[in-house]
């Protein structure tokens, strides 16, 4: 077989991406700031709960959203806390053993 020539025969890097394009993460940046969104304000509870009201979004995706707003009711706001934030990994443990003995 014939090998293929290297695109960059002195480099054996892979290429890069072509200059001056934004990365996806700098487009997200750039359009949340024309809009003037600051991601640290946006609160994930009211994001759920317009999609589980949103009759044009697809059925999956509300069920998804019921589930989840469900599943965080009963934790009240994570800004009551005494540190205020909330440990996502050990809901995620807990979550997972519920499933675990649901399915035993």
């Amino acid at each position: 077989m014939v090998e293929k020539a290297t695109l960059n025969p002195d480099n054996s890097e892979t290429p890069r991406r072509r200059r001056g394009r934004p990365s996806r993460k700098e487009e997200v940046q750039h359009a949340l700031a024309e809009l003037g969104v600051d991601p640290a304000t946006i609160d994930p509870r009211r994001v759920l709960a317009a999609i589980a009201s949103d009759t044009t979004a697809p059925a999956g995706a509300r069920v998804a959203a019921c589930k989840v707003l469900l599943g965080v009711k009963d934790q009240g706001d994570p800004a009551e806390g005494s540190t205020g934030t909330v440990d996502v990994a050990s809901r995620a443990i807990k979550s997972m053993a519920a499933a675990r003995k649901a399915t035993h």
